[in-house]
């Protein structure tokens, strides 16, 4: 039987005839296509697209360090509060002030003294050394009127040593004037012994002649013997003014060198005591400086444990407790035993804070610090799990120009990165595992 029947003709042929002749419709070729094309397309993409693994856990925001005890070494009575349970404070900043009268007096009186001691030490030190009078420029600055006073009394000393030295000066002059004398008549006797003996040898041929007088002979040698006599004598009296002359210049510089040397045992003492007095003026104005209450760290206060005005805070008491807020955050996480294995220090993780809607507000980019060496377990749940912190790189959120603290005890979970994954190994996951599995009897 022939079949060569058209297509139109087929509304007048049985359904296999029809079918027969008809063939596949265009369309189920492309619905056979796009199926393939769907396929091929999943499977590169599940075989390319890249998923995080993450390990969760839950757990909360911990302090980055110990909640810190204020505390004052000295005590004393409260004069000023200014702050209060729950404000945030900054590390340095005033907390309270205790009443300074007794040690800002005291310290008064040790600056005063110090102040002193430093202008004496000028004054000794040029006195010392000979030099000129200068002082610090602290001093200028805040005691002229003991710049005054020092170089008064530097002015009187030196006048007084100059006085001393003066008479013998004058001393020594006198010498060096006995002793111009004493040349100066040796001179004379001199030449006056040189014209008797020359006389004499004039005289002494006529006298055994019998020109002139035996008696004329003798007066000549009388002359030449005195002349002689007082040479003499003036010789020796030359080394005894010398002695006198230099003795009179050594108690000169003799005079100097004491000066000097009491000036020096004067300094040194002083020196000492301008030491004590540094050091004293140090600890005063610490003890000054510390009647101002400072916090040590930056954080929230917890607690003020003394509030009242005047009242008396005791050397050493706990004044406030303030739970640190650091730029970074530390949250405990527990996590399962079974999600463990795969968790190192240093891993990437993020953190979602329970009170802020993570698809509003984020979360904070952090890292694993710790784990803990074994499993805790929970005496309430009697569950195990391993303790983990983790650390947030900064301790806000941020939300267009708004920035939300995150404060020690809130809520958070965290998020580990562990590594990554296509899509086509979650897919093909349960299925090797079936196939590993398959087949076995226990």
């Amino acid at each position: 039987m022939a079949t060569n029947l058209k297509w139109n003709d087929s509304d007048f042929a049985s359904d296999v005839v029809a079918a027969k002749v008809q063939g596949p419709h265009p369309r189920a070729f492309l619905l056979l296509f796009g199926i393939i094309a769907f396929f091929i397309v999943g499977f590169i993409w599940a075989k390319n697209a890249v998923l995080d693994e993450v390990t969760r856990g839950d757990g909360k925001v911990i302090p980055s360090s110990q909640v810190q005890i204020i505390q004052n070494l000295e005590g004393g009575i409260l004069r000023e509060l200014l702050v209060r349970e729950g404000d945030i404070v900054e590390k340095g900043q005033i907390l309270l002030r205790i009443d300074d009268t007794g040690y800002a007096s005291r310290a008064g009186e040790i600056e005063s003294n110090y102040l002193n001691l430093m202008g004496r030490i000028a004054r000794l030190e040029a006195e010392a050394t000979g030099e000129p009078l200068l002082f610090p420029a602290e001093l200028l600055a805040e005691r002229k009127d003991i710049t005054v006073r020092e170089q008064n009394l530097f002015n009187a000393r030196q006048a007084e040593l100059q006085s001393q030295i003066q008479i013998l000066r004058q001393q020594a002059q006198q010498r060096n004037q006995e002793i111009a004398e004493i040349n100066g008549r040796l001179r004379q006797l001199r030449a006056s012994l040189g014209l008797a003996n020359e006389e004499m040898e004039i005289t002494a041929p006529l006298v055994k002649k019998g020109i002139v007088p035996k008696v004329e002979s003798l007066k000549l040698r009388r002359e030449i013997n005195d002349l002689r006599g007082q040479i003499s004598a003036s010789e020796l009296s030359k080394p005894r003014v010398e002695g006198a002359l230099k003795e009179a210049n050594q108690r000169i510089e003799e005079k100097i060198l004491s000066f000097r040397s009491l000036a020096s045992q004067e300094l040194s003492q002083t020196r000492a005591e301008y030491e004590a007095a540094r050091q004293a003026i140090l600890g005063v104005k610490d003890r000054v400086a510390r009647t101002d209450v400072r916090s040590s760290v930056t954080g929230e206060v917890k607690e003020v444990k003394i509030q009242t005005i005047g009242g008396v805070v005791q050397p050493g008491q706990d004044i406030i407790e303030i739970v640190p807020i650091d730029d970074t955050l530390l949250v405990e996480a527990n996590i399962r035993p079974a999600d463990i294995a795969f968790l190192r220090p240093g891993q990437e993780a993020t953190v979602k804070i329970t009170a802020y809607d993570y698809s509003i507000y984020g979360g904070l980019p952090a890292k694993l610090e710790r784990i803990s060496a074994d499993t805790i377990v929970d005496e309430k749940s009697g569950e195990s799990y391993y303790q983990i912190i983790v650390r947030t790189d900064q301790n806000f959120l941020k939300r267009g120009t708004n920035t939300y603290p995150i404060i020690p005890g809130m809520v958070a979970s965290v998020d580990i990165l562990t590594g990554q994954k296509t899509v086509l190994d979650y897919i093909m996951k349960p299925i090797l595992k079936t196939r590993d599995t398959a087949l076995r009897e226990r």
